[in-house]
């Protein structure tokens, strides 16, 4: 029989602290294992108080199960998994959890789905290939042209979000997250031109065959994807993140804030490399958002007149 290996050995530069590692093992968790990830990050205070039996009850696996999924986080046991889960909450704990104590049901919903974005965004810091992104942000900031591409409910979102962060530094941006207008836009392109193409699954064909067409032509291509997917193995750059997705359907996956977070970092990066450039266009558009609703002057209407005009909306 041959062993599973455990995340230390399949993920030689994982992070130390135990709730990283089982983040970033969700591919290596059998179908088990991960209910009972997702029962320990329901209440990572709680896991660490369970004993192996009401672990596994909560999870509805077995205690072998239990045991197995300490095992592939490289703990000796479940014990081991507890002191290091106990560990990383102690030095940790600011940022998993709030000092805040809620007695409302509103307020408790709050904190669960923020520190939720919270977790996300930690667990997407600590695996950030920085390398990559920086590759990334240079050749948008490059770019004749940038298209995005995205399908499905998160990432035609995504997508749509990063033309909004883009455009505003003056670098013609546009957004497709229909499968044929992908391709079409990917036909026109050339080298000097950017795709920049999300999926958390990696799996999107359209995305993935739009991704291989832009590079045909010439185009660089940039993935903001899983690792070792179709659409990572087509693109030139790939930003890898793996968030582990729970089972409540009704609040947004966690892999949607990784991603949110990335794109932010990806528009401040091309913002600081286009410089003077960039920061005149974010100046024109703040500049026309802030006369809706007055006279936008001309050339000789005094300048007093428009400062006193502006200072009036404020």
């Amino acid at each position: 029989m041959i062993n599973k290996p455990t995340v230390e050995r399949a993920l030689p530069d994982a992070a130390i602290d135990v709730i990283s590692r089982m983040q970033r093992a969700e591919d290596l968790l059998s179908p088990a294992e991960t209910r009972v990830a997702a029962a320990v990050r329901q209440d990572y205070d709680a896991a660490m108080r369970l004993t192996i039996a009401e672990l596994a009850s909560r999870a509805g696996v077995s205690q072998p199960t239990v045991t197995r999924f300490a095992r592939s986080l490289g703990c000796a046991s479940f014990n081991d998994f507890k002191i290091s889960l106990a560990t990383t909450l102690a030095v940790a704990s600011a940022y998993l959890n709030s000092d805040r104590v809620f007695e409302d049901d509103v307020g408790q919903l709050a904190k669960r789905v923020m520190q939720r974005a919270a977790n996300a965004v930690r667990d997407c810091l600590e695996q950030l290939d920085t390398v990559a992104v920086g590759q990334a942000i240079n050749a948008m900031a490059a770019a004749r042209r940038i298209d995005i591409y995205g399908q499905g409910g998160g990432s035609a979102v995504m997508a749509e979000d990063s033309k909004l962060r883009l455009f505003r530094l003056g670098i013609p941006v546009a957004a497709y997250t229909d499968g044929h207008q992908q391709r079409m836009s990917a036909a026109t392109l050339q080298p000097g031109d950017v795709v920049f193409a999300i999926s958390n699954s990696g799996r999107s064909k359209a995305v993935v065959e739009a991704a291989k067409i832009a590079a045909s032509f010439g185009a660089t291509t940039i993935g903001l994807t899983r690792p070792d997917t179709p659409l990572a193995s087509a693109v030139a750059i790939t930003i890898p993140i793996v968030i582990a997705e729970d089972d409540d359907v009704l609040a947004p996956t966690p892999s949607r804030y990784a991603h949110m977070a990335v794109i932010d970092t990806l528009a401040t990066g091309v913002a600081n490399r286009l410089g003077e450039h960039g920061r005149q266009a974010l100046r024109r558009v703040r500049y026309t958002l802030s006369t809706i609703g007055i006279a936008i002057p001309t050339p000789s209407t005094d300048p007093a007149l428009v400062m006193d005009a502006m200072g009036d909306r404020e």
